[in-house]
């Protein structure tokens, strides 16, 4: 019988040894539940998906419906307190008319409290008013019977919303006018002897600080208007 050598044997010992392992290897799989060094990736319309312990859905990432025009996907995010009721949403429900996604935090009866502006910028919701012009003279001056623009009121204003709405109750005589003034430029139309109620666009950069003011003159000498503003608000477009 040949002699062996010791070595050999070893070695033959060592290769068993490695090729038991490699099959334990391949029987058994890692844990999948933790991510080191590394991302993941779900693409091609695909979504993360979380759900509660009773089966309900609590938070979707990725893919949201609708779909856009043509069928496009629509990436998004839509998360649910674990009652169902929607809490943050990052999508649009009509992509056919507003197909920019707003950013909305809802309170548990389905209502938007907090929205950024999906058309032009800033703040959607809440409506934050802005503080009322108070008067420019310590007599609080509210009336005039100058035939050119007088300010009777004046006060600063911080920008969050593209659109402002602002109501001014006046009475006076035929041809009087009252109007709102931004940093010195007219906002919107001025109103008559009757008031003023208006919603426009307001030329000012988000998160500027402006001053508002409010104006009033008569047609003819001798004649009075007074007015008071009665709300001044930031609204979304």
């Amino acid at each position: 019988m040949a002699i062996i050598p010791t070595d050999l044997l070893d070695r033959l010992r060592e290769l068993e040894r490695q090729v038991r392992d490699l099959m334990g290897s391949a029987n058994s799989s890692p844990p999948m539940n933790r991510i080191s060094g590394g991302d993941v990736v779900i693409g091609d319309g695909g979504r993360l998906r979380v759900r509660t312990p009773g089966g309900e859905d609590l938070l979707y990432l990725g893919r949201v419906q609708p779909d856009r025009a043509g069928g496009e996907p629509q990436q998004g995010l839509v998360v649910r307190r674990d009652d169902g009721s929607l809490a943050l949403t990052v999508w649009t429900g009509s992509p056919d008319t507003l197909p920019d996604q707003p950013v909305q935090i809802l309170d548990r009866k389905g209502n938007v409290v907090v929205a950024d502006d999906a058309r032009r910028r800033g703040l959607a919701r809440p409506y934050v008013p802005y503080p009322l012009p108070a008067p420019v003279a310590v007599s609080r001056w509210e009336s005039t019977g100058a035939t050119s623009w007088t300010t009777l009121f004046r006060g600063p204003g911080i920008v969050q919303h593209p659109r402002l709405h602002c109501r001014i109750a006046a009475e006076g005589a035929d041809g009087a006018e009252v109007r709102l003034l931004c940093d010195g430029e007219q906002v919107g139309p001025a109103g008559g002897p009757d008031g003023l109620e208006i919603t426009e666009v307001l030329g000012a950069e988000y998160g500027a600080t402006v001053t508002f003011e409010v104006q009033a003159r008569v047609a003819a000498a001798g004649d009075t208007v007074r007015c008071r503003p009665l709300a001044l608000y930031g609204v979304q477009s």
